[in-house]
């Protein structure tokens, strides 16, 4: 009796646990069991314990939880998910995140109302990469929304066989374009039920709305495979708010988007309406000047683009392991052209594809940086900070790096001429110059505070 009497007293604390985080609200910190962390939950507004719910579990990449579960609210009210974000996984192994994930897997799946039948995973960069994965390795995972990056780059973890839905979101300036791309084929030659959406912008969390159309096109596949109940009502309410979807990109005049987006829509309401309507729509996108115009600019960045990121990544890492500071006149021409050719051009496509290969060359300098250090890789942090303000000329951070390892390296005329160009590029934050580690021997020479001056800053001697 007196086990009995614990057991119940045990069941009605996890229910006023439960009682406590409202619906329709965010609620953040949330421990899980055995103090392995903590997660951030959004229950929808008619959540109850009558029913089972589909649940989708987000990571983003700097274990930002309540920031990722926000992107899913609309998702989770018009189509009914439980929507968790873990707190603690990050860029680490893939090992260290995989045990997190299990906890919050666990915790999450044990505390809700959840369907076994319906469990969804969902990311943002390296944390779209971790989704990917566990579905790769998990028997239970039914579909992934990755944003932002496709697979783990292990071959351990890529998909093989078609044994999960996925829906990938990119933007057209983020320097994952092109492995996006690459991925929806590679999907697709397996046999994968796939689609990949496109938004205008980089490598961020995609609009909400374009996160809502990849649940509902989860959701839609789901009910397709029996994964979910079939319900023909939902059904025709997808199929509305897709073609309101593709009303907004024509209303963008994002023809070729809008064009694709109706040609996925054919093949996923195959089985539940006449293709002729779709069809007749991509007539009307298809016969518009600006359809024709974006396709060829298309085409055109398609032929040329993946050369460019084959020298990056066949030259780029040489030169920093030789740190030969020579060599950065070359980047530096690379830039101005990049900036000439793409950037300023009156072709969006252009400018779009210049964007993510500045972008890109931004990435494998900072994903190198990591394997270096001060005391026996000096000067190849140097070239790494010195090409960083060659990309981004106003990137603080590099510089204050740039002068603190030419201060150690002696090279005080060095250091004088990057504190100039800093200035140039309108940094005014003196504190954070007086506060920077490293340079002390620079700040008591007297063109240090002749520089100060000359740009109108305070100087400490």
């Amino acid at each position: 009796m007196r086990k009995i009497i614990l057991l119940l007293f045990i069941s009605t604390i996890g229910l006023a646990q439960d009682k406590k985080i409202p619906l329709g609200k965010i609620t953040d910190s949330l421990s899980i069991s055995g103090d392995r962390g903590t997660y951030a939950v959004y229950l929808p507004t008619t959540y109850s314990e009558e029913k089972k719910w589909p649940v989708i579990m987000v990571f983003d990449p700097s274990g930002r939880g309540e920031l990722a579960v926000s992107h899913f609210i609309e998702a989770s009210e018009k189509y009914g998910y439980i929507i968790a974000g873990s707190n603690n996984v990050k860029n680490a192994t893939y090992q260290e995140n995989f045990n997190i994930a299990r906890a919050f897997y666990a915790e999450v799946l044990s505390r809700y109302s959840t369907d076994d039948n319906g469990i969804y995973l969902g990311g943002f960069s390296g944390g779209a990469r971790l989704a990917s994965a566990i579905a790769v390795i998990s028997k239970n995972v039914k579909g992934v929304l990755a944003c932002g990056a496709s697979f783990a780059n292990d071959n351990t973890y890529m998909p093989k066989k078609n044994s999960f839905l996925y829906v990938g979101i990119v933007g057209d300036e983020d320097f994952n374009y092109r492995e996006m791309k690459s991925a929806d084929d590679y999907l697709n030659k397996l046999k994968f039920d796939s689609d990949l959406l496109i938004f205008s912008e980089g490598h961020v969390w995609p609009p909400k709305h374009f996160i809502t159309k990849g649940v509902r096109l989860l959701t839609l596949k789901s009910m397709t495979r029996n994964i979910l109940p079939k319900n023909e009502e939902k059904i025709k309410q997808f199929y509305t708010e897709d073609l309101e979807f593709n009303r907004d990109l024509v209303n963008k005049n994002e023809m070729l988007y809008a064009y694709r987006d109706l040609e996925a829509m054919k093949e996923n309401y195959r089985f539940y309406f006449e293709k002729d309507s779709i069809k007749d729509l991509q007539k009307e996108v298809k016969r518009t000047k600006n359809y024709r115009t974006q396709r060829n600019s298309q085409y055109y960045v398609d032929e040329i683009e993946p050369s460019y990121y084959m020298d990056y990544l066949n030259y780029l890492p040489r030169d920093i392991a030789a740190a030969e500071l020579e060599s950065l006149g070359y980047w530096e021409g690379e830039i101005i052209s990049l900036n000439k050719d793409f950037i300023n051009s009156p072709d969006p496509a252009k400018q779009k594809m210049g964007k993510r290969l500045i972008s890109f060359l931004t990435v494998v300098p900072s994903e190198l940086e990591a394997s270096y250090n001060e005391e026996e890789n000096l000067q190849n942090l140097l070239y790494i900070n010195i090409f960083n303000t060659i990309i981004t000329p106003k990137e603080y951070d590099a510089y204050l790096k740039v002068l603190k390892y030419t201060v150690k390296k002696g090279d005080y005329g060095m250091a004088l001429f990057y504190l100039e160009k800093m200035l140039k590029n309108d940094f005014k934050d003196v504190d954070q110059l007086n506060n920077q580690e490293g340079i002390t021997l620079l700040r008591i020479q007297p063109e240090y505070n002749d520089l100060l001056e000359a740009y109108g800053l305070e100087t400490m001697y």
